[in-house]
């Protein structure tokens, strides 16, 4: 197996809180942040090209049981696992891209990302500034705020993300307000 994630995994705990990247249990690539849940163990996994060893992971919030929506496995070709600090909860909400303030006639919205806010992401797994537009076909990009405008994410305005205001905007005012 890999020598370099077989280190980093080998390093971790029961407990520590990480950020990783993987295959879920539908075989689809996955970023998770949150707690382990029990200690990494080496499994053997279904991949489309047939079974391979990797590591098997469950991350979820604290206190959550190791099941299907929190697992997790991490190939040596394409998986990653980092411990990392614990993130302020406080500043993110797991909400529609409608409570941002976006809408049709919206312009200039700005906010941080974390990324899709799904059953089984407990936490944001980015923070990305990005600038909402609405392109007319009933989809919002979400593109990056320099040069390059890359698009990070494209949804529907009832799609569930992570989101935060950005630090310099006004306490219990929508975006949209500014």
């Amino acid at each position: 197996m890999h020598t370099d994630l077989e280190t980093t995994v080998a390093a971790l705990n029961a407990g520590d809180h990480v950020h990783a990247h993987g295959t879920d249990s539908r075989g689809v690539d996955t970023p998770r942040a949150g707690y382990l849940l029990a200690a990494p163990r080496p499994e053997t996994g279904q991949r489309h090209t047939g079974r391979a060893e990797g590591w098997l992971v469950y991350i979820g919030k604290r206190g959550d049981a190791p099941a299907l929506s929190n697992r997790l496995m991490l190939y040596p070709d394409t998986g990653r696992i980092a411990h990392t600090p614990e993130q302020d909860l406080n500043l993110w909400r797991a909400t529609t891209l409608r409570e941002t303030g976006a809408s049709a006639r919206t312009k200039n919205l700005r906010i941080r990302f974390g990324g899709p806010a799904t059953r089984s992401a407990v936490e944001p797994t980015q923070d990305t500034t990005v600038c909402v537009t609405y392109n007319t076909e009933g989809l919002y990009s979400l593109d990056t705020t320099d040069d390059s405008g890359a698009q990070v994410f494209e949804c529907r305005l009832g799609t569930r993300i992570w989101w935060a205001p950005l630090p310099d905007a006004p306490v219990d005012l929508r975006p949209d307000a500014l």
